[in-house]
């Protein structure tokens, strides 16, 4: 007779992402999961499939929250830009809250290069990013707040693809007020 779960998936799977986060995925050992996640391995396994399987599973449940948190930073306003100026802020906000940058960009320096899932995984995620900024610009430009003559894919990209150099800014220097002027001046090519 199959046993019942005693324990919450979602719970356990942010245990991992944390861990996953913080060490990245080849510093991050099976037994450290299990202790972090405090599962037996039988049920990690029985659950998440393998450690690799448990990584693809936590960059999901990381970029679904996150990206939620990006759309809830703009709720309420406006003007499309400066809803794209909120979730800017939101990220970089976050990234400092947590004392982390961003787990998709992290897992895009460690993973992409040798690892063909976990890269058609990170270009998904990034995507779904650009397309979200790729809308409120498309909205920026029927406001007549950013020039129509302006690829709104391009400039989404350009956003998306600064992020990188934001959080490794972070990481070498841990100055908020650099990043955040490093982020002005990303936006201002929108204006």
């Amino acid at each position: 007779m199959a046993r019942n779960k005693e324990f919450d998936p979602t719970e356990k799977l942010e245990k991992a992402r944390a861990l996953f986060w913080e060490k990245g995925y080849h510093a991050t050992s099976m037994q450290e999961l299990v202790s972090q996640m405090k599962v037996n391995r039988g049920s990690m396994y029985t659950t998440y499939g393998d450690k690799h399987q448990l990584f693809v599973e936590s960059l999901q449940n990381y970029a679904l929250e996150t990206y939620s948190a990006y759309k809830k930073a703009a709720v309420g306003e406006n003007s499309p830009l400066r809803c794209i100026e909120l979730i800017v802020k939101k990220a970089i906000a976050r990234s400092f809250e947590e004392n982390k940058v961003c787990m998709i960009v992290k897992s895009s320096f460690e993973m992409a290069p040798h690892d063909e899932e976990v890269k058609v995984l990170l270009k998904k995620l990034s995507n779904a990013l650009i397309t979200i900024f790729q809308e409120f610009i498309e909205k920026a430009q029927q406001a007549g707040e950013i020039s129509a003559g302006k690829d709104a894919r391009q400039l989404a990209q350009f956003i998306v693809g600064n992020f990188a150099g934001l959080w490794q800014m972070q990481s070498l220097y841990n100055d908020k007020k650099m990043v955040e002027q490093m982020a002005e001046n990303m936006l201002a090519i929108l204006r």
